[in-house]
């Protein structure tokens, strides 16, 4: 029994001696294959999205249906403080039951009143973010070049780093070709009732 143990204790440690022999001649084989050399590009992505001249098409379009969107609002407030004031006004001239009928309309429009505005926000906010992916897009394909055509294995966004040299950056020629390729953006109609 002793000899049976001692004869597996044996196989055992030639079975390990054998594994770790390959596994160390596989890392001998990969230690030969020469790295791939690191080259790094730095990109402000903020200051591209800040300054293209898309995501500025963008903003001012954005702006100019927020000020029409404001001025209709602006419009049914008026209109509904101007009910609400004349229901005041003539609460003692109706009958208890004309009173909360016109209450209940009222309060009907302003509730509908509510909803087109929170409904309108949303519209406002998926014209943005489809205009602002269409961007992103443009940008991440120019970005893709950039690094193919000067053999770049790591882009780093400046934001994320603490201290870079000048020579890293490609953000100027990132934001050249996005300016070149789309300079506007058509932002998704909202029909503004």
């Amino acid at each position: 029994m002793v000899r049976r143990r001692t004869s597996l204790l044996w196989a055992l440690m030639v079975l390990l001696c054998l594994v770790l022999l390959c596994s160390m001649e596989g890392t001998r084989v990969r230690a030969a294959e020469p790295p791939v050399p690191l080259k790094i590009a730095i990109l402000d992505v903020d200051r591209v999205l800040r300054s293209a001249a898309a995501v500025n098409d963008i903003h001012d379009n954005m702006r100019q249906y927020r000020d029409a969107y404001r001025n209709e609002i602006q419009q049914e407030e008026d209109a509904i403080r101007a009910a609400h004031q004349a229901l005041g006004d003539a609460r003692k001239e109706l009958s208890q039951g004309d009173y909360d009928e016109q209450q209940r309309v009222l309060n009907e429009r302003v509730s509908r009143a509510q909803a087109m505005m929170q409904e309108r926000r949303r519209m406002l906010d998926e014209a943005r973010a489809k205009a602002m992916n269409e961007v992103q897009a443009v940008l991440n394909t120019i970005v893709a070049e950039i690094a193919t055509e000067q053999n770049v294995t790591l882009i780093l966004r400046k934001d994320q780093t603490v201290l870079v040299a000048t020579q890293f950056e490609i953000t100027d020629e990132v934001l050249r070709r996005l300016d070149a390729r789309l300079p506007t953006v058509q932002v998704q109609s909202l029909e503004l009732k």
